[in-house]
């Protein structure tokens, strides 16, 4: 019998907040227009990597079993990846301001995943 496992505890994404100030939102506090004509300029409200979402957890599982038939040599295998079916946030909106909210999850952990296979060798 054969059993692993993965523990994965990794730092949660970087919280953002970048707001698009326009032209005229800008114009009056600097005294003059945005150089190069650009109509409008992105500006963080908060530090960078001063910021983040919660630890994302994972952990993998596998069990297996080893048949020998003579010379030949079956492995049976198990896998489940996200074992505990964790909904961590991979990736949230860094845009503050915006039509979708400031820190909306973008993209989650996939959910929990079981595959089985098997090794033959002869």
């Amino acid at each position: 019998m054969q059993v692993s496992g993965t523990l994965q505890n990794i730092p949660g994404p970087i919280a953002n907040a970048a707001y698009v100030a326009s032209n005229a939102v800008v114009q009056p506090s600097l005294g003059r227009a945005l150089s190069g004509g650009a109509a409008n300029v992105t500006v963080n409200l908060i530090a960078p990597s001063s910021l983040y979402a919660d630890r994302v957890n994972q952990v993998d599982l596998r069990v297996g079993k080893v048949l020998r038939f003579g010379r030949t040599r079956a492995s049976v295998n198990l896998d489940m990846f996200n074992a505990l079916n964790s909904s961590a946030v991979l990736l949230v909106n860094p845009s503050f301001g915006g039509t979708t909210p400031w820190q909306r999850p973008q993209s989650i952990l996939q959910a929990r995943l079981i595959k089985i296979s098997t090794q033959i060798d002869f």
